[in-house]
């Protein structure tokens, strides 16, 4: 796992650069990301104040259109060395390491309790919190968590964790992913169908990852709701057919989880005319080169991933056709879900089979309410 720095709420008595923070100040009143961006690159390697480097992770945490991969590099920048904040990271770093050696070795027990005690470490190091400079590293702490729960097969308390992991966090739709998996292996469908229902929100790309498509398939096989499952088939086709014919491009793959969709977004806003744009900070030719290269590495990431999703797609439509067969004992059919109640009174939402959800803060908390359409077996 990535590890990120771990930073600790310090007082700095040290004077900032006024150059430097009048820079950034002046570009982030002009919304200007991508200059954010090319003009953080240019002070990367630049020594400068930890109460500077806190400045820019503020503007950083503020406007995640820069591209997360700022963020995560920023944590490394070279202020950080021999710092105060050094010695903090490397007190988390050495749980983080003993728990990734652990997971390496299939050790989950093990695993989950070294990233469950660096994330205690995170909150008693700063009176019980988390600081917004930490956020990062420690949603990706609870990330870890709850990935040790399910290898264990303690789904339900997976599914506790996963749901402690805000829409913020940028591998949010990967949390979804595993969350409906979860929530799969431990015999909640409606949940596993909201947590496919979230990856479809329209903050994402409209396509899935394709074992998502295969679980709605198998639950709403189980339903009997065949409605539903030919307009998954449907979907299915369709993702191959575009992907095929080059109709999905790489800036709508990119949308499929935050990380990526940042540089999308980044693209998508530089297109855009910004007459307050300040040229005498970052020039149109840095802009341009800038741009070419987040094109470029979507391009080549894109390129990579393609003919994998296109096996995984092909693959999928082969066990679809398997799950949508009329033999009716291939998959005992599930006669009931949970009382809508007892979700709501957990904090889920709840939606119908045909609707998607638009609110971001309402992403992964949906639940489907469709009942099963099994007919009752004759006595």
């Amino acid at each position: 796992m990535k590890v990120l720095f771990f930073l600790t709420v310090l007082t700095f008595g040290c004077a900032a650069n006024a150059s430097f923070i009048g820079n950034l100040k002046e570009l982030e009143s002009t919304n200007d990301d991508l200059g954010l961006r090319v003009f953080l690159r240019k002070e990367f390697k630049k020594k400068k104040s930890v109460g500077e480097w806190f400045e820019a992770r503020k503007v950083l945490t503020r406007r995640p259109k820069i591209g997360f991969d700022v963020v995560a590099a920023w944590d490394r920048q070279v202020t950080l060395k021999e710092s105060p904040l050094e010695k903090d990271a490397s007190s988390v770093a050495v749980f983080l390491d003993k728990a990734d050696e652990y997971s390496f070795n299939k050790q989950f027990d093990k695993s989950f309790d070294m990233y469950q005690r660096a994330a205690k470490f995170i909150k008693k190091n700063n009176r019980n919190r988390v600081p917004k400079g930490n956020q990062l590293i420690y949603l990706n702490v609870l990330h870890q968590m709850a990935r040790s729960l399910y290898a264990q097969k303690r789904f339900v308390e997976a599914l506790d964790v996963y749901d402690w992991i805000p829409a913020s966090y940028p591998q949010i739709r990967q949390v979804l992913f595993e969350k409906m998996w979860s929530a799969f292996r431990a015999d909640k469908y409606d949940m596993a169908l909201g947590a496919i229902a979230s990856q479809q929100s329209g903050y994402f790309s409209q396509y899935l990852d394709p074992e998502s498509y295969l679980i709605k398939i198998y639950i709403f096989k189980r339903l009997c709701r065949k409605k539903d499952l030919n307009f998954t088939l449907k979907g299915i086709k369709e993702f191959l057919a575009n992907l095929k014919n080059g109709k999905l491009t790489y800036l709508d793959w990119a949308k499929s989880d935050l990380y990526y969709m940042s540089l999308a977004q980044l693209i998508e806003s530089a297109g855009k005319e910004n007459p307050d744009l300040r040229i005498d900070i970052v020039s149109q030719r840095e802009r341009q080169e800038e741009l070419k290269k987040v094109h470029l590495a979507l391009k080549q990431k894109f390129q990579v991933f393609k003919p994998l999703l296109q096996m995984k797609l092909e693959r999928v439509l082969g066990y679809a056709a398997l799950a949508s067969a009329q033999d009716q004992d291939f998959l005992k059919p599930v006669k009931s879900l949970p009382e809508a109640s007892v979700l709501e009174s957990r904090g889920y939402e709840l939606w119908p089979a045909n609707d998607a959800e638009e609110w971001l803060d309402e992403i992964g908390t949906h639940v489907f309410i469709g009942d099963s359409q099994c007919a009752p077996k004759e006595q």
